[in-house]
């Protein structure tokens, strides 16, 4: 009788290992694709916002936009052409300002906390991925992996209208 209650144990034992390797496989699937979701979502994030910057300017959207008239390649003896910084609106604006008055550089998490919305991943991420195009931009500097503070020579800010100064 102990033999086949071992045996009957040593089945379920395999069968509960076999369960949580098939669970492990299933897991590792889904953290590939919620990688892949977040990435898409950073993505589209960042073009929804800057075709809404682009269509509030007024500004053509295609291969030539975002480039100022006369940006083409220069070659040695022409004058550096200025390239102004893109007007800021809405949580890009908010979050530069943030930014500017904070003392030490913040994270996502932080700068979401502060303008008073939601802390979910989904709201973190979202204003990673705007921090990180203010960064392309030129607004914001990522000290290191995750922190951000306002760039160097950013005396002022862009608001509606406003023309950026540096």
């Amino acid at each position: 009788m102990v033999t086949s209650l071992l045996a009957k144990l040593g089945r379920a034992e395999e069968s509960a290992r076999q369960e949580c390797a098939e669970l492990a496989r299933q897991m590792e699937q889904l953290q590939e694709r919620m990688a892949a979701a977040r990435r898409r979502l950073e993505r589209l994030s960042i073009a929804r916002e800057e075709l809404t910057a682009l269509e509030a300017d007024g500004e053509p959207v295609g291969p030539e936009a975002g480039k100022p008239a006369g940006s083409g390649s220069e070659t040695a003896g022409q004058a550096e052409v200025h390239q102004e910084r893109p007007v800021l609106r809405g949580l890009r604006k908010d979050a530069v300002v943030l930014l500017a008055s904070s003392e030490e550089p913040l994270r996502a998490r932080d700068v979401v906390r502060a303008l008073g919305q939601r802390d979910a991943r989904g709201q973190v991420e979202g204003m990673r991925a705007r921090l990180k195009r203010l960064v392309a931009d030129g607004w914001l500097i990522e000290r290191e992996q995750g922190l951000f503070a306002v760039a160097s020579g950013v005396n002022g800010f862009a608001g509606e209208g406003g023309a950026a100064t540096s």
